[in-house]
């Protein structure tokens, strides 16, 4: 879960073959009063009036290309201008902070190792903060200032 500003809110650890709809369904369960954006692997019209009724929560996807009912042009747009967010920050993840790489020899050195790696990106986000820059996700300056 991030915010529009790229600041990582949450995240579930999963296996690879687990549907994104039953894990993203389960971290929100977590959360209340909150509006979500999510791309078209969160279509489910019974998952988001749950999530409306039992938490709160606004879940609006991206509508398939055969779905009768699609959303206003704006939102779309909102929709995939955040999913430009999310997707620069799983690059960051990957690139900066090696996130798929590890070496932990046991489920809790997994944990910790990704703890680590999502706080220091949260740090480098507070850091440009601090530093009054615009665009906050401009991480890489930070260990590269001539770049």
């Amino acid at each position: 879960m991030v915010t529009l500003e790229g600041l990582i809110l949450d995240f579930e650890l999963a296996p690879a073959n687990a549907p994104d709809l039953a894990v993203g369904t389960e971290l929100l369960e977590q959360h209340t009063h909150r509006m979500v954006l999510a791309d078209k692997a969160y279509v489910s019209a019974e998952v988001a009036a749950q999530l409306l009724r039992q938490n709160g929560i606004r879940l609006l996807a991206l509508r398939r290309d055969n779905q009768k009912e699609p959303l206003p042009a704006a939102l779309t747009q909102l929709i995939s201008r955040t999913r430009q967010i999310i997707e620069t920050v799983n690059g960051q993840l990957e690139e900066q902070f090696c996130i798929a790489r590890n070496y932990a020899h046991s489920f809790w050195g997994l944990v910790t190792r990704l703890y680590t790696k999502l706080t220091a990106h949260t740090l480098s986000i507070y850091i440009n903060c601090l530093l009054g820059k615009v665009d906050v996700l401009q991480i890489k300056a930070l260990a590269f200032p001539n770049i």
